[in-house]
């Protein structure tokens, strides 16, 4: 599905912090979404969880850099990082080329779906339409 001029796969789950998530048994890969690497531009820096680390849902696990810009990755859900995408940690470069492919950040063992509040690609389009508006109002 297209919003605006930004790309957003229907069959994954999205959050608000501009992450994607795609569900696969047990196991959940993350990334981040094709708007949310254009709001923070060229990411220069980057800081992944260890595999074997603990989480809980809604702490940040990690952090970027843009010339302009840091930022942090957050847990989606309460689990255990299992894989850090190493490709990522040497180019940084393939979260702005191909987030939802090559562009994948880490992935974690979770039993549950608790966590934070996770979006269909329908609902992130009116989230993300509303913010939008936000902003635009702010520019005025």
């Amino acid at each position: 599905m297209k919003v605006g001029e930004w790309h957003f796969p229907e069959e994954l789950l999205y959050d608000e912090h501009h992450q994607w998530l795609k569900r696969e048994g047990n196991t959940i890969i993350i990334g981040l979404t094709d708007y949310g690497q254009y709001t923070r531009g060229d990411i220069l820096y980057l800081n992944l969880p260890k595999s074997g680390t603990l989480v809980k849902a809604g702490e940040a696990v990690g952090s970027l850099e843009t010339g302009k810009w840091v930022g942090r990755f957050y847990a989606p859900q309460t689990g255990e990082i299992c894989t850090v995408n190493a490709e990522v940690l040497e180019n940084t470069r393939l979260i702005n080329q191909d987030p939802y492919g090559h562009g994948w950040l880490f992935k974690m063992k979770t039993p549950s779906s608790e966590g934070q509040r996770l979006m269909t690609v329908e609902q992130l389009k009116e989230w993300l339409d509303r913010e939008l508006e936000r902003e635009k109002g702010c520019d005025v």
